[in-house]
């Protein structure tokens, strides 16, 4: 790759509501039609709870700025830009500005670790999708939930949370949940997620750590990944558990899932059980994050 050749880039992530009055055309976006009365209820109630907006539009934003000027301190040129699936600036609208910019070729990386049909696979058809065959050349990053900048920013951030956290604390590593039959039509999603947290855990000599899923769709109709958390840290407490650290690492930045589903519903349900509660950050704009990213870019616009 010629250091004197502009890179064009496209983070493409899911995106959420930035304020209460966005919060029905999220939904409706999210699941494809207008959301029963009930379901939008809850769904805006969460968001009132974690203070009435998702951070994540703005913390993607800010990744794609700090990815910018990681790839800048590297000698190389390029121009960041961020296309949401179900938030502004939407993926559509950062087509088109590739259209008029008169891109020819671009990098275009998920900013989902974990490969499965409603997050990169819907990324990168969305992003297929928008251009329509105009346009400049896609360049898809491959999977990344190995990336050594990755894994040891997560594994950063989880020791120093288990800092805090009493010694022997159980670690229960957090993803949400999916379709059962996704994985079984071949999403590499679970495998991936399983590879990642044995890794991470191997990197900081943690033994006692356990897999879960989180945030099963109030709409599921079918059998969704398990166990829970809610069911993991149920057999930890009857196992004589006094105290549990959650680390959501199928997130890379806080949004409603680890802000009210984690800090609030997790919470309550280990106090309950008698547990004291821990989570770990998402890793936001952890510099090894940035550093992933910007990893990544060079790879997949290596492509002369």
């Amino acid at each position: 790759m010629s250091k004197d050749k502009r890179l064009a880039v496209l983070l493409v992530g899911f995106g959420g509501p930035e304020s209460i009055d966005q919060v029905p055309a999220f939904v409706e976006s999210v699941l494809g039609r207008r959301p029963p009365d009930h379901v939008l209820v809850s769904v805006t109630d969460r968001y009132r709870a974690i203070g009435g907006g998702s951070p994540l539009p703005g913390t993607t934003r800010r990744q794609a700025a700090l990815v910018g000027e990681e790839l800048t301190r590297r000698g190389i040129k390029a121009d960041v830009n961020v296309g949401m699936l179900h938030a502004r600036p939407t993926i559509e609208e950062a087509a088109d500005r590739m259209v008029a910019a008169g891109v020819k070729d671009l990098s275009v990386i998920s900013l989902a670790p974990y490969r499965c049909e409603v997050s990169t696979d819907a990324y990168e058809a969305a992003v297929e999708k928008a251009l329509n065959g105009k346009g400049p050349r896609l360049h898809f990053a491959s999977d990344w939930n190995l990336a050594t900048g990755y894994v040891r920013a997560l594994a950063d951030m989880l020791a120093q949370s288990l800092e805090e956290a009493p010694a022997d604390t159980p670690v229960i590593f957090a993803a949400h949940s999916l379709p059962e039959r996704m994985i079984e039509q071949g999403d590499p999603y679970a495998d991936q997620l399983l590879a990642t947290a044995g890794t991470v855990a191997a990197e900081i000599g943690l033994r006692d750590w356990h897999l879960a899923y989180q945030s099963v769709s109030a709409a599921a109709r079918e059998p969704w990944l398990g166990p829970s958390v809610d069911q993991v840290m149920e057999r930890l407490a009857a196992d004589g558990a006094n105290s549990v650290l959650i680390d959501p690492i199928g997130f890379i930045s806080d949004h409603v899932e680890t802000l009210y589903d984690n800090d609030i519903e997790h919470r309550a349900h280990a106090k309950a059980l008698g547990l004291d509660f821990y989570r770990c950050r998402c890793l936001n704009h952890h510099s090894g994050l940035i550093d992933a990213l910007a990893d990544l870019v060079e790879t997949t616009a290596d492509h002369d």
